[in-house]
């Protein structure tokens, strides 16, 4: 009888860590994301490119109209914030963006990988996929590589 409830015990208690740790990295993660959105719309560039880590490296994928791929990147903080500051070009442009978090997991203590989605302005179409690595640096969990596919899933 004691063996039975070792063995089961040996078993269940390995998965319900792993999925503890998962709920965990996916409840941090929206977190972080939320407070993103949140700061994505103050339209603040150097506020967004402090959120990344001084090498970061944004990498986007897009389609042509011939339906080939294409894929930009930028290298750094200085080039990430000049991403933001084209993209907040018009200060009157108001929106209420939203991260959705799908899945997120703890590769290390201090390395977290994000999937999700997500949408400029709640209030039109587009919602956009992601994946980011982040790293804890002191009690700031920065961004090292952002993948964004610039293809909506509307």
């Amino acid at each position: 009888m004691m063996r039975t409830v070792l063995v089961t015990l040996a078993l269940v208690l390995p998965t319900t860590t792993a999925w503890t740790q998962e709920s965990d990295a996916k409840k941090l993660a929206q977190e972080i994301v939320d407070k993103g959105s949140a700061l994505y719309d103050t339209k603040d560039a150097p506020a967004m490119a402090a959120t990344y880590t001084e090498d970061a490296k944004i990498h986007w994928y897009s389609k042509k109209d011939s339906g080939e791929v294409e894929e930009g990147t930028k290298n750094g903080r200085a080039e990430i914030e000049g991403v933001y500051r084209d993209l907040f070009k018009d200060p009157n442009n108001k929106t209420t963006s939203k991260n959705t978090v799908e899945h997120a997991r703890f590769v290390a203590s201090d390395i977290l990988i994000i999937e999700g989605v997500f949408q400029p302005n709640v209030a039109a179409t587009g919602k956009f996929p992601f994946v980011q690595v982040r790293i804890k640096e002191g009690d700031k969990w920065l961004m090292k590589t952002l993948e964004f596919f610039a293809v909506s899933q509307d």
